[in-house]
Parts: C-alpha cells; sequence; structure tokens
C-alpha cells in the first residue's frame, strides 16, 4: 500500500470528523454564513452602492487610477470603481474564507472532539496516533477547501454579472490564479496548523475558535498597505507570499506531528 493511501480506519475517521463538523451548530454556521457573507453579500452590497452613487460622489480616483493596470485608465468612474472592488477589496475578504473556515473546521474536530467526551473512545480504537492526526488534518483542509471553491464560484457569478452591468474586463487575472491555486490552499492548511499548535491550550471550541481571529490580521495589514500605496500585489509578490507561507506549512507540520501525543490531547 502506498505511503500517501488512506486506510479504511482513516477514511472512517474523516467522514466521522466532517459529520460532527457539520452537525456542530457554530462550526456549521461558519462553514455557510462566512462565506456567503464575504464573497456574496459583500460583494453584492457594494455592487449596488456603486451603480446608486452619482458618479460625482465617488472620491479618491487619482489614487484609484495610480493603482490600475496599464491600459485601464480609460474607463469611467463606475466602471473603475468596481474593478478595484475585484481586484483590490475582494481578494482580502476571499483569503479570509480558508483561514476562518479551516480554524473553525479544526477547532471542532481537535478541541471539540476532547469538549465532546470522545476523543478517550478514539484513542482505543487501532489506529494510530499518527493516522489519526493525518485523518484529523486531511477532513479539516478538504472542508476548508470545498467551502473555499464553492465560495470562489458564487462570487465568480457576481462578479461576471456585475462585469456585464458595468461593461469592465473580466475579474480574473494572473493574481487570482495564484490566490485560487495556491495561496488559498496554503492558508487552509496554515489554519488547521495553527489551530493543532493552540488546541491543548484550549478549554473550550469557542476559546479555540476566538484565538484563530488573530491570524486574519497579517492578511487585512497587507491590503491596507495596498490601499496606502506602501507597494502593489501582483501575481509575483502573491506567489512569493505564497511560497513563504508553504514553507511555514511544512516546518509546522513537522512540528506540530511530533507534538501529537495522546498525553497531550487529553490534558
Amino acid at each position: 500500500m502506498s505511503k500517501f493511501s488512506l486506510s479504511l480506519a482513516e477514511r472512517a475517521v474523516i467522514k466521522k470528523d466532517c459529520g460532527e463538523v457539520w452537525h456542530a451548530k457554530m462550526a456549521r454556521g461558519t462553514l455557510i454564513a462566512l462565506p456567503l457573507v464575504l464573497t456574496v453579500v459583500l460583494p453584492v452590497f457594494y455592487t449596488v452602492l456603486i451603480a446608486l452613487i452619482p458618479p460625482e460622489e465617488l472620491n479618491g480616483m487619482d489614487m484609484v487610477l495610480s493603482m490600475l493596470p496599464t491600459g485601464l485608465q480609460q474607463l469611467d468612474v463606475r466602471q473603475i470603481t468596481f474593478y478595484m472592488l475585484g481586484n483590490t477589496l475582494s481578494p482580502m475578504f476571499f483569503l479570509m474564507v480558508p483561514l476562518m473556515v479551516s480554524t473553525a473546521s479544526a477547532a471542532s474536530s481537535f478541541v471539540g472532539e476532547r469538549e465532546r467526551g470522545t476523543l478517550q473512545t478514539l484513542l482505543l480504537t487501532p489506529v494510530s496516533v499518527k493516522k489519526l492526526f493525518r485523518a484529523k488534518v486531511l477532513g479539516c483542509v478538504l472542508l476548508s477547501l470545498a467551502a473555499t471553491l464553492f465560495s470562489f464560484i458564487f462570487f465568480a457569478v457576481v462578479m461576471t454579472v456585475g462585469g456585464a452591468i458595468f461593461q469592465t474586463p473580466y475579474f480574473f487575472n494572473w493574481n487570482w490564479a495564484v490566490l485560487l491555486v495556491l495561496l488559498a490552499p496554503s492558508l487552509t492548511f496554515f489554519g488547521v496548523m495553527f489551530m493543532v499548535l493552540i488546541s491543548g491550550r484550549s478549554k473550550s471550541y469557542i476559546e479555540a475558535f476566538q484565538s484563530a481571529g488573530y491570524i486574519v490580521l497579517p492578511i487585512v495589514l497587507l491590503f491596507v498597505g495596498q490601499f496606502t500605496g506602501l507597494f502593489q500585489l501582483n501575481a509575483l509578490l502573491l506567489f512569493v507570499i505564497s511560497i513563504c507561507v508553504i514553507v511555514l506549512d511544512v516546518v509546522l507540520f513537522h512540528f506540530v506531528s511530533k507534538s501529537f501525543t495522546p498525553e497531550r490531547l487529553l490534558k
């Protein structure tokens, strides 16, 4: 059997964890409500605002024009504002989805398991601690990736409709390609590893999930820096950031997997 294949026991753990995350009201609410708000409700809200507000009241166009790619300066005010919504503000909202969903599912899988009192029973099964760790991590990652993918599909529908209304270039570009293929999956894995790392110090699911709020701050600061003109996010910079996060993921995985012991889980 390949070292990368999953045993029946591991698949059973993944199925069990996914079911428990889904049946936990707070975790299920995060999996559904958060992506919908960030990638559907907010983009629709801003799109309606752009359509309703008179163009002369949309201020700050000089700074926005300096952030536009070459060849798009000929767009009108509404078109520019909508284009910037899809390529400057929305990426920040989108990247919060894999981070928050992965931490919510991991908090339910690791901390919630102990809180529900089912962890002791799970440790008595024939599954080794190493395989148990792998199955739990993989289950959380798969849930988060699914939520992220569906979020992007819904967001793409909103932006496609808005783009047709405002007659703007299609929003998807190399920046979005890097975000979707590299940065979002790497942030998903980072969110799970971060939650496993702090799970031993968290007494409840809510406490663990609240602690995860801090890891969203770097994303906010990254895009705030772009808004203030400190730097311009492009595909190359996003690629470099993705590689850095992947390296951090590898380091965290080796550290966390070695410290994942029954004693640490039950304390």
